[in-house]
């Protein structure tokens, strides 16, 4: 009988939230597990497992290859990653994702720090001594052209023999055990031998990343999409809106100078928003799209000429194709950079893929109609959001794209517009078959994201962003004039009430203070102890039942839609598991503990860990040996996730010293929502609320409906005198070793002088380590302060969950009592 399911959901709960993952990008994950372990335990496959997972552009293909390596370090102990790359663009951006300190970097949030080794620098000493280290992991970084057989210098140094390895660097590649590669932009491996290179690495797992799979991928190996549609739905990406004019002008001034009016305006917009939440600042840049290298020169020449609204784009054009100058690819590579010149960018056909940044806002597509525009390749690079996620400023959360049809043309392609926004998403799923086991199967899910088309009298407003977005299609003129008057409402400042105090903020100096951990360290064993016994008796699990048909979901605009849902047949034939000597179990997890990011590498830690394994044994009991044949995998992640949190509690606190100054907090407040003055009534994101007694501005929006129940709690109190809404960077409080600061939701001032810093959490956060960490350090924040003579102000921290508030039934007094 083959092993069962092994799904590691505490690995993933962990390090979801350690690298924030959206949920996509964790169902991602998720479903890497499950595949891997139906095809290694349940159906006793061979390696490799080989995968693909079809992502749409702009949702975060990197953290799911970051997540994927977490998964596959913490519960199956691999330290050997190849990342293949098309070309040395994509290779730049992956080694930025894992180097230490670098704007990209992923590495913050990881549990482990991997070695970057390249075929640059795979032949000294250093890095070879890391490949001979067992419980270092490696991050290996490559070009596809590299891997191939001798046909360039790189490649001949990838295959040449290497005194030091004792064999070829591919060779050695080969002898891995336990090797997991990902192939970025997969679709772009299928040349035979290109392919050939890849898979004669010999993986234990192959996974492929796209956004635009290959049409010889196997149906079966796409095991994970998540289409552009959905990413669209669920305000991943930008919305688009699709832009065409009612005239018949379709020369290429009239174009870009469509498109560089609405560039403006967006500039405009993306400035009052910075200015009115302390973001960090975005350049937008308009992408135009060129047919052929003279015909980009041309565009350049209009560009830059002083005709061309007064010379104001002379030195902020990019042209960038195959004989463009290296310094246009540096540019490329700067292009988010605060101090970066560019604003407008010519590409001919060299950014479809690789080029990862988040400030293009409008797409000139110059000589192809809308639905060459409508693709993944050109459209996906101004999906990305520049703030991360939507601001609920319409203006903001949007892609103009500059169609070269006119407007009533557009409106005619009702069908090409819908087939481009409907889509389907698979992931897998742990269901039951008909003998009550569990299997992995696919469910797939229908995404639909239907455009709205304009009237010929005009087109539309754009939906408001609680709304589901959809494609718009509107005429240069209305979308120009839609923008003017969004940038209006977003520079309407909100002063501060006149007879508001000026509260005075203390500005205390903090600083990370870095500390040391070993398992001798540990000295209360009962916690292993009481794992052991947790895993003695975990039963096999709740079985559930096999789903086949649809469901109705209502989205937040009120409307109720059908969504489609389809399963794979769920029997599977599942053999005993063969029970292993206690011994080599013991040595099995002692190799997954000693391994983990949290054990340093020194020769004392295995004698450390005996007596926690000891206690983690007679927790099992007599079930030990049935328990861990079955569950290895899982009881090694647990028993690493333990020494982990173990490892939290001797993590050294951030340093908080003196009160370096006591400064006026007059902050600046600048909003275009929609003001409601009921603010007792329906929540809504979208909106501002006013008709406060004691609130220091005027107006206040909020992030959730129990932010704004508090609100409403401590405004209603005489016990209040006043409170304000905190935003980003009002108060930021460092919280943890990695230098991350931490933002809470409210000030409170009490009649009697008393400041309260307030956070308010949904009941399923309050228990997070991380919330518990930011609790901590903010309450020793309000602790350091008031002990100041110079602040001569007594402050407190109060976090309230969700719970707390429908208990506290509108009281301030009992909201102080059930917090903490």
């Amino acid at each position: 009988m083959t092993a069962p399911l092994e799904l590691h959901e505490d690995v993933i709960a962990d390090l979801a939230s350690r690298l924030e993952l959206r949920e996509p990008n964790r169902l991602a994950v998720e479903t890497l597990a499950a595949e891997l372990s139906q095809h290694y335990n349940v159906d006793d496959g061979q390696p490799p497992f080989e995968a693909v997972f079809d992502v749409a552009t702009g949702v975060g293909k990197t953290y799911i290859l970051a997540g994927s390596m977490e998964l596959l370090v913490e519960a199956y102990g691999i330290r050997d990653f190849v990342i293949i790359t098309p070309g040395s663009t994509i290779l730049n951006k992956t080694r930025d994702n894992f180097t230490p300190g670098h704007a990209k970097s992923l590495l913050g949030p990881m549990s482990f720090q991997p070695v970057v080794i390249t075929a640059d620098n795979f032949a000294t000493p250093a890095m070879r001594a890391a490949m001979d280290d067992e419980t270092q992991v490696k991050v290996y970084l490559f070009t596809v052209q590299s891997l191939v057989r001798p046909t360039s210098k790189t490649a001949r140094k990838v295959h040449k023999f290497q005194e030091g390895l004792g064999t070829e660097f591919y060779e050695h590649l080969q002898r891995t055990d336990l090797l997991a590669v990902f192939a970025d932009e997969h679709h772009t491996y299928y040349g035979p031998a290109f392919s050939t290179a890849v898979r004669d690495l010999n993986p234990w797992l192959l996974l492929g990343l796209t956004a635009t799979p290959h049409k010889q991928t196997p149906t079966d190996q796409i095991v994970y999409r998540y289409p552009l549609a959905a990413a669209i739905a669920d305000k991943l990406v930008k919305t688009p809106v699709i832009v065409g004019r009612k005239d018949d002008r379709t020369d290429s001034l009239t174009k870009l100078t469509d498109g560089v009016t609405l560039l403006r305006a967006k500039a405009e917009a993306v400035d009052a928003h910075v200015a009115a939440t302390g973001g960090e600042p975005v350049n937008p840049v308009m992408l135009v799209v060129a047919k052929t290298i003279n015909e980009a020169e041309e565009y350049g020449e209009i560009l830059r000429s002083q005709e061309f609204f007064g010379g104001a784009y002379a030195d902020a054009v990019l042209v960038v194709h195959s004989s463009a100058p290296d310094e246009a690819l540096t540019g490329l590579a700067a292009v988010e950079d605060a101090d970066s010149p560019v604003r407008i960018i010519i590409s001919v056909g060299m950014l479809k893929e690789g080029w990862d940044v988040r400030n293009v806002y409008v797409i000139a597509s110059m000589r192809a109609s809308v639905s060459e525009i409508l693709t993944e390749q050109t459209l996906g690079r101004g999906m990305r959001l520049p703030f991360g996620q939507y601001t609920a400023v319409e203006i903001l959360d949007t892609l103009e794209v500059i169609a070269h049809e006119r407007y009533q043309d557009l409106l005619k392609k009702a069908g090409v517009l819908n087939q481009a926004f409907v889509d389907y998403r698979t992931r897998a799923v742990v269901r039951t078959n008909a003998k009550g086991e569990q299997v992995v199967v696919t469910e797939t899910t229908t995404s639909t994201v239907q455009p709205v088309i304009a009237t010929t009298d005009g087109a539309p407003a754009p939906q408001p962003a609680d709304e589901d977005p959809t494609p718009v299609v509107t005429t240069v003129q209305d979308r120009t004039q839609q923008v003017i008057e969004a940038v209006t409402r977003l520079k309407q400042e909100i002063a501060r009430r006149p007879d508001a105090p000026a509260i005075k903020l203390p500005v205390l100096r903090m600083s990370v203070v870095r500390s040391s951990f070993s398992l001798a360290d540990i000295t209360d064993t009962d916690a292993f102890r009481k794992l052991g016994a947790s895993l003695g008796a975990d039963p096999a699990g709740e079985l559930s039942r096999t789903l086949l048909g649809a469901r109705i979901v209502e989205g937040s605009d009120g409307m109720r839609r059908t969504e489609l849902v389809t399963t794979t047949a769920a029997d599977r034939v599942r053999s005993t598991p063969t029970l292993f000597p206690e011994s080599d179990l013991r040595n099995s997890l002692a190799e997954m503990v000693l391994g983990s990011s949290a054990v340093p590498a020194r020769k004392s830690e295995r004698a450390a860990l005996g007596p926690l394994l000891d206690a983690f044994f007679e927790g099992l009991g007599t079930k030990a040996v049935e328990v861990l044949s079955a569950n290895l995998d899982r009881a090694g992640a647990r028993l690493v996730r333990l020494v982990e949190s173990e490892q939290r509690r001797f993590m050294a606190k951030p340093s908080f010293e003196e009160v370096v100054e006591v400064k006026t907090f007059d902050p600046l407040r600048v909003t275009d929502k929609d003001v409601s003055a009921n603010r007792h009534g329906a929540f809504s994101k979208a909106l501002a609320y006013e008709g406060w007694q004691r609130a220091i501005f005027p107006i206040a929006w909020f992030d959730s409906a129990p932010e704004r129940t508090v609100a409403n709690v401590v405004d209603d109190d005489d016990s209040v005198a006043w409170w304000v809404r905190l935003h980003i960077n009002d108060l930021p409080i460092l919280w943890n070793g990695a230098g991350q600061r931490y933002n809470p939701d409210l000030i409170v001032i009490e009649t009697d002088g008393t400041h309260w810093v307030v956070e308010v959490k949904m009941d399923k956060e309050m228990t997070s380590a991380d919330v518990q960490a930011k609790r901590e350090a903010a309450k020793r924040w309000a602790n350091h302060v008031s002990a100041d003579s110079s602040v001569g102000t007594r402050w407190r921290y109060l976090i309230v969950s969700e719970s707390d508030i429908n208990d506290a039934k509108g009281s301030w007094d009992a909201l102080k009592r059930l917090g903490s």
